[in-house]
C-alpha cells in the first residue's frame, strides 16, 4: 500500500534529487560516478533542502542517507565528500533527527572495519562522521571514545590526506562534545594530538594537529595536568621554527589558548565537565616562561618568523582571557607593559622586535579596551616613560602607543596634560634620534586633538632654539651633547607641528611660517665653529626648511622662493672651499648632505611640479638640477674611495638622491645625467652579490592583482604590516613632516630602501632611452639572471630583473618622449620567460615572490 501511495504522489523536488543519486549509486558497479555531475546534484541536494518542509524531508531522509552514504563509501574526492556530508547534516538536521544516533553507529561500524585498500572511502566516511560530531556532538558524546580510537586507527594511514580527515574529524568531536564525555575518550585524544599528529612528516596532517589541539585547549583541557601543559606548550614553541607558515600560526594560536587555559584555571575540567581546581593549577612566571623568554631569546635564520608566531600567540592569549575568560579590560594594561619590557635590556633598537610589540599593544590590548580603560592606560604608559630605566626600544613603543591612543581617543585627557612635560617633552632631548622623532610626532598626535596647544608649542620652541644655540656654542663634553641632543628635539617637534598646522581646524598665526623660516635659515647659514655643533644644527635646519616648504600655502612664501632656493647653493656648488666641505668628520658632512637633498626634493615636489609651479617652473628647475648635479659629483668622488663604516651614510645619500631625480616630472631635462645615473642603478645586475633583495613589489603591483604578490594576506592590513615588515635597525627614520606615517618604526632598511630606488630609477631611465640603450639595458639584466644559478643571490637577482622591468614597463606606458619598438618589447618577454624556467626547477623558487610577479607580468602582455 505505501508503496503503491509514492508512485501515485507526484515526487517534490528533494525526492527527485533522492532518486537521482539513488540512480547514480546503484550503478557504481557499471560506471563510476562522475565527479562533476555528483558535485551539481549535490549542490543542488543542499539548496533543496534548505527549501523542501520537513514533511517531505522525513518522507526522503533515510532513501537519502542511505544514498548518501552508499556514495561516500564508493570513495568519493574531496570537493564532493565535503558537499555530501554537508548534506547529511542537513537533512537529519531538518528531517528526524533521532536517526542521528544510527547513523553515527553505522559510520563508525564502517570505519572500524575498513581496510587500508579503501583510503578515498575511509577520508570521505570520517568526514561526514566528523560533521555530524561538530553539529550533534552533545547528543551523541557517548560515541567519542569508539570515534577517538577509529582517528588512532586512521592515523596508521599512509596517505597525507586520511590521517589529515582523521585529525579533523577528531576536531570536529571534541568541538561538538564538549568536554562532558568519558576520560578515556580525551585521554586517547591527546595522544593522538601529542604523540602522532604534531610531528607528523605531512605539513597538513601538522596543521590539523595544531588546531586540534587549540581545540582541546578551548574546551577546557580535560584530564591534562601540569606536566602535560607544559609539554604541549614547549611543543608549540619549537613548531613555530616550521617551515610552513600556516602550520606556525596554527601552533601560536594554540599556544595562545593552552596559556589563556593556564592563566584561568578554574577554566580546566575534568572528565565529567566539572570545574576541576584541584589538578589544575596556574603556573608560576607562565608568560615569562613561553612568551617572553622565547621572544627575546629568538635567533637564527627564523627569528623573523618565531617572533611574528610569538606575536600571534601573545594577542591569542590576550583575546582568549578577555573574549573566553571575561576578565576586565582594565588588567590588559598589566599584559601590555609586559609585552613592552620584552624591549627592555637591550641598548640598540631591535626593528622588527618593536614592530612584533607594537602590534601585540594596538590588536590585543588597546583595540580590546573601552573607552575609559583606554583614557586610563594612556595616563598609565606616560607614567611608566617618566620612570627612569627606560632603553630606547621600550620608549620607542610607548610613544607610538600613546601616539595611537590619542588619536583613537580624540582628546587629551586632563591627567595626561599634567604630565606632559616630565613625559614627552623630556623624552625630546633623549640621546636616542629614534626616541627623539617618536616624541615629535607624539606631540603631533597631541596638537591635533588639541589644536589650541599649537600656537605656544611652535612659539616655545623656536624660543628655546635660539637660547639652545647660544649655550652651545661655549658646551662642552656631556653638557654639549645634551644641549644638542635638545636642539635636534625642538627642531623636530616644530617641524612635525608645522606639517599638521594648516589643517587645524582653528588655523595658525599668521607669523609662525616667517618665524621658523628665518630659525632655518640662521641654523643653515650661521652655524657654530664647533663641527659637532654645526652638524646638528645644519641637519636641524634642513629638517626644518622641508617642513616648512612641504607644508605651507605656497603664496606665503613666494616672494622668498629665490632666497630659500639659494640655500642648496653653498653644499652643492660650493667646491672644495665650501664650508659644509670643512667638516672633518666625513659621516656627519653625509648626513648634513642627506638632509639637504631630502630638503630639496621637498622644494622640487611643492614648487618645481608643472601643477604647483605658478608658471615658474623653468626659472626654478635650473639650479635645482645644477645642485642635483653637485650632489652626483659628489657621490662620483666618494665611489672609488671610501672607508666600509661609510656604507650606510653614503647609501642614505645616494637614495635622496635618486628620490629628488624622481621627482623631476621631465626625466629628459636631465639628460646628461643618464649615464651617470644609469652607472649606479644598474649596480644589483653589475654587482648582484653585494646588493639586497627588492621589497617593492607590492607597490608596482596593480592593487586588483595583490593576491599575485609575495605577501601572505592577513585579516586586515596592519597584520599585512607585520608579516611583510622587513626593517632592519639601520632603516630610515619616520618622516615626521610628511602626512602618512608608517605603522611601524625602520620600515625598510638603507641596504633595501637603496635597491628599491635604484630598480624604480631604473625604469624611469629605461623609458627614456632609444631602442638601443633599452636593448643594452635588456642584456644586463639577461646576463644577471642567465649567470651565478647556483650563487646565494640568484634568487634575489631574478626578484630585482621583475621589479626593474615592472617599473620599466609603468613608465614606459607613462611616457610621452619615446617609443618601444617590437623587438625590445620581445626582449622583455624572453626575460621573464627566462625566469619562469629558471624558477621552475625548484619548489622551493616556485613559490618565491619573483615568480609570481613574472607570471603576472607575462600574463598581463
Amino acid at each position: 500500500m505505501a508503496k503503491r501511495q509514492t508512485e501515485s504522489s507526484p515526487l517534490s523536488r528533494f525526492g527527485v534529487l533522492v532518486a537521482q543519486l539513488e540512480s547514480i549509486v546503484a550503478s557504481a558497479h557499471q560506471q563510476p560516478p562522475d565527479p562533476l555531475l555528483c558535485f551539481d546534484l549535490l549542490s543542488a541536494l543542499v539548496a533543496t533542502i534548505e527549501e523542501e518542509s520537513q514533511e517531505s524531508i522525513v518522507k526522503w531522509q533515510r532513501k537519502c542517507e542511505d544514498a548518501l552514504f552508499s556514495l561516500l563509501v564508493l570513495g568519493a574526492r574531496r570537493p564532493v565528500r565535503h558537499l555530501a556530508s554537508s548534506a547529511m547534516v542537513r537533512v537529519i538536521a531538518k528531517g528526524d533527527g533521532i536517526s542521528v544516533y544510527s547513523r553515527t553507529s553505522s559510520l563508525q561500524g564502517w570505519l572500524a572495519d575498513s581496510k587500508r585498500s579503501e583510503p578515498l572511502s575511509c577520508a570521505g566516511v570520517s568526514q561526514c562522521l566528523g560533521q555530524l560530531y561538530h553539529y550533534f556532538g552533545r547528543r551523541i558524546i557517548s560515541g567519542l571514545t569508539e570515534t577517538a580510537n577509529i582517528a588512532a586507527k586512521l592515523m596508521k594511514f599512509h596517505e597525507d590526506f586520511i590521517r589529515q580527515d582523521a585529525l579533523q574529524m577528531l576536531e570536529n568531536a571534541l568541538e561538538g562534545s564538549g568536554p562532558g564525555g568519558a576520560s578515556a575518550a580525551y585521554t586517547e585524544s591527546f595522544r593522538i594530538i601529542m604523540r602522532l599528529g604534531v610531528s607528523d612528516k605531512a605539513f597538513t596532517v601538522r596543521l590539523v594537529a595544531a588546531r586540534c589541539l587549540k581545540t582541546y585547549a578551548s574546551i577546557g583541557g580535560p584530564n591534562l595536568g601540569t606536566t602535560e601543559l607544559e609539554n604541549s606548550m614547549s611543543h608549540c614553541i619549537k613548531a613555530l621554527e616550521d617551515p610552513v607558515s600556516s602550520v606556525r600560526d596554527a601552533f601560536a594560536e594554540a599556544l595562545g589558548a593552552l596559556l589563556a587555559l593556564v592563566m584561568n584555571p578554574a577554566g580546566q575540567v575534568n572528565a565529567r565537565g566539572k570545574d576541576h581546581p584541584g589538578t589544575a593549577k596556574k603556573l608560576d612566571d607562565i608568560l615569562s616562561k613561553y612568551l617572553m623568554s622565547p621572544f627575546t631569546r629568538a635567533t637564527g635564520v627564523r627569528v623573523k618568523d618565531i617572533r611574528i608566531g610569538l606575536t600571534l600567540s601573545w594577542v591569542f592569549f590576550l583575546q582568549g582571557i578577555h573574549l573566553k575568560y571575561h576578565i576586565p579590560d582594565n588588567e590588559l594594561q598589566g599584559y601590555a607593559v609586559q609585552a613592552i619590557d620584552m624591549l627592555q635590556g637591550n641598548a640598540s633598537t631591535d626593528a622588527h622586535a618593536l614592530a612584533c610589540v607594537l602590534y601585540i599593544l594596538r590588536v590585543g590590548a588597546i583595540e580590546q579596551m573601552m573607552e575609559g580603560t583606554q583614557r586610563n592606560f594612556l595616563v598609565h604608559l606616560a607614567k611608566k616613560l617618566e620612570s627612569a630605566g627606560h632603553y630606547p626600544s621600550a620608549a620607542i613603543a610607548t610613544l607610538r602607543t600613546m601616539s595611537y591612543l590619542l588619536t583613537t581617543l580624540g582628546e587629551v585627557p586632563s591627567e595626561f596634560k599634567e604630565i606632559i612635560d616630565d613625559t614627552i617633552v623630556a623624552a625630546l632631548s633623549h640621546s636616542s634620534l629614534h626616541v627623539r622623532i617618536e616624541a615629535a610626532l607624539t606631540m603631533r598626535a597631541l596638537a591635533e586633538v588639541d589644536p589650541t596647544s599649537v600656537g605656544g608649542l611652535i612659539s616655545y620652541g623656536v624660543t628655546t632654539l635660539y637660547a639652545l644655540r647660544e649655550s652651545a656654542t661655549n658646551g662642552r663634553g656631556n653638557q654639549l651633547n645634551n644641549e644638542l641632543f635638545s636642539l635636534h628635539g625642538q627642531a623636530t617637534v616644530i617641524a612635525a607641528l608645522i606639517s599638521i598646522s594648516p589643517n587645524l581646524s582653528l588655523g595658525y598665526p599668521m607669523r609662525m611660517p616667517k618665524a621658523v623660516l628665518e630659525v632655518s635659515k640662521k641654523m643653515l647659514t650661521e652655524f657654530s665653529r664647533n663641527p659637532t655643533a654645526a652638524t646638528v644644527e645644519m641637519e636641524s635646519g634642513w629638517l626644518l626648511l622641508a617642513s616648512i616648504v612641504t607644508s605651507m600655502p605656497k603664496e606665503e612664501l613666494e616672494d622668498q622662493l629665490f632666497d630659500i632656493l639659494l640655500l642648496w647653493a653653498d653644499p652643492f656648488v660650493g667646491g672644495s672651499d665650501s664650508r659644509t666641505r670643512q667638516a672633518q668628520d666625513l659621516t656627519s658632512d653625509l648626513w648634513v648632505l642627506s638632509a639637504a637633498i631630502d630638503a630639496l626634493n621637498a622644494f622640487i615636489r611643492s614648487f618645481v611640479s608643472p601643477t604647483k609651479s605658478n608658471g615658474n617652473t623653468g626659472i626654478l628647475l635650473q639650479p635645482v638640477l645644477a645642485y642635483l648635479s653637485g650632489a652626483l659629483s659628489y657621490l662620483s668622488s666618494l665611489a672609488s674611495n671610501f672607508s666600509p663604516n661609510l656604507r650606510p651614510s653614503v647609501d642614505l645619500f645616494t637614495i635622496r638622491a635618486l628620490m629628488a631625480y624622481q621627482s623631476i616630472f621631465d626625466p629628459m631635462a636631465y639628460r646628461s645625467e643618464h649615464p651617470h645615473i644609469i652607472q649606479i642603478c644598474t649596480t644589483p645586475f653589475r654587482e648582484p652579490s653585494t646588493s639586497d633583495e627588492s621589497s617593492c613589489l607590492k607597490f608596482l603591483l596593480d592593487k586588483r592583482d595583490a593576491c599575485l604578490g609575495p605577501w601572505i594576506l592577513g585579516r586586515d592590513s596592519f597584520e599585512d604590516d607585520l608579516r611583510s615588515f622587513d626593517g632592519g635597525n639601520d632603516g630610515l627614520m619616520p618622516c615626521v613632516w610628511e602626512e602618512d606615517i608608517t605603522c611601524f618604526p625602520q620600515a625598510c632598511s638603507i641596504s633595501k630602501q637603496l635597491v628599491n630606488q635604484m630598480l624604480l630609477c631604473l625604469g624611469t631611465m629605461f623609458a627614456c632611452q632609444d631602442d638601443g640603450g633599452k636593448a643594452l639595458l635588456l642584456t644586463t639584466i639577461d646576463n644577471c639572471i642567465k649567470s651565478g644559478k647556483k650563487q646565494s643571490w640568484h634568487l634575489a637577482s631574478i626578484t630585482n630583473a621583475c621589479v626593474a622591468l615592472l617599473a620599466a614597463l609603468k613608465a614606459m606606458l607613462g611616457s610621452r618622449f619615446q617609443t618601444c619598438g617590437a623587438e625590445i618589447l620581445t626582449a622583455i618577454q624572453s626575460i621573464f620567460q627566462v625566469c619562469l624556467h629558471l624558477l621552475g626547477k625548484s619548489l622551493f623558487y616556485c613559490i618565491s615572490p619573483a615568480h609570481l610577479s613574472c607570471l603576472a607580468l607575462y600574463m598581463c602582455k
